[in-house]
């Protein structure tokens, strides 16, 4: 009877971890992808996927922030010391708009975006330069792009991220890059 307390209690506690956070029924949060049940916690933490987060050869000490503004004919922000680079094609925003890249200090490979929560009519291109990771060419696991909800779903000393959707992406093992689609703006990672 002890321990059906105890494994009541600690369901609980799991279940209030899914419902804390920001809401992912705001009008300018995505879609959290539909996909099937990986098991008891998955269900408890709302959905919420838990992946192993690619990480960087060298930590960033800090975040590096990058913006710009861009318009109707589209443009390129670019953090190289990240490795990542941000194309927005023509016609992707109505009218200038001020765009703000961050890569997130530690060595997960995350950034966040801005102004959060801005749809695109065409999506954006993330590349992401895998020769400042820890990738290897005949990694078994492909890699995946992937949606967090808040910082604290990072898990910089465990190497993991809970993620609320999983954007594939294409992997490019001669130029040692990987690309995936932005279509609204928020937290991502790469992962697998």
């Amino acid at each position: 009877m002890k321990h059906l307390k105890i494994w009541r209690s600690f369901l609980l506690v799991l279940a209030s971890i899914g419902v804390a956070g920001c809401s992912i029924e705001a009008p300018t949060a995505p879609k959290v992808a539909d996909q099937p049940s990986t098991g008891l916690v998955t269900d408890l933490l709302g959905g919420l996927v838990s992946k192993d987060a690619l990480t960087r050869r060298t930590p960033l000490a800090r975040d590096i922030t990058v913006s710009a503004t861009i318009g109707r004919e589209g443009g390129r922000l670019e953090i190289p010391a990240a490795g990542f680079e941000l194309t927005v094609p023509r016609g992707a925003v109505k009218s200038p708009t001020r765009f703000t890249v961050t890569a997130l200090k530690g060595k997960l490979v995350a950034y966040e975006f801005g102004p959060h929560g801005i749809a695109f009519k065409v999506a954006l291109r993330a590349s992401q330069d895998l020769s400042v990771t820890t990738w290897r060419p005949l990694s078994l696991k492909p890699l995946v792009a992937g949606y967090f909800l808040e910082k604290s779903h990072l898990d910089q000393r465990g190497e993991t991220a809970l993620l609320a959707e999983v954007i594939e992406g294409l992997t490019i093992p001669l130029t040692r890059e990987f690309n995936w689609r932005i279509e609204h703006f928020s937290g991502y990672v790469v992962a697998w």
